[in-house]
C-alpha cells in the first residue's frame, strides 16, 4: 500500500510541477481547468488511500508493545497524513478556486 501511495504521489507531483503550475504562473487559469480536474480526481484518490491506511493501522495507532522503529513509522505516517490533507485543502480550496 505505501508503495502505491508513493508512486501515485510521485506522478501527481510531476504533473503539478511540469504542467499545472507553469500554466497557472503564465496566467492560463481558464485553460488549466482540465489539469485541475485531473488533480482534484487524484486528490480524491489520495483521500481514499488515506482512509485505507487508517483502516489498516487502527487510525495510525501503533500496536501495543510496538518497538521504537514501528512507533517512528506510525509517527511519520501521522505527519504524512496531516501534511497531505493540508496540501489537498490548500490546492482544492484556494489555488484551484483562484485559477478559475
Amino acid at each position: 500500500m505505501l508503495t502505491t501511495i508513493y508512486q501515485e504521489m510521485e506522478s501527481h507531483m510531476q504533473k503539478e510541477e511540469q504542467i499545472l503550475f507553469p500554466m497557472l504562473r503564465r496566467g492560463m487559469g481558464a485553460q488549466a481547468q482540465g489539469p485541475i480536474a485531473v488533480m482534484r480526481h487524484e486528490h480524491d484518490d489520495h483521500g481514499e488511500h488515506l482512509e485505507q491506511l487508517a483502516a489498516l493501522t487502527d487510525d495510525i495507532t501503533p500496536p501495543k508493545g510496538a518497538c521504537t522503529t514501528w512507533r517512528a513509522l506510525y509517527t511519520g505516517l501521522h505527519e504524512f497524513r496531516d501534511d497531505l490533507m493540508q496540501h489537498i485543502h490548500l490546492e482544492n480550496n484556494l489555488l484551484f478556486e483562484r485559477a478559475g
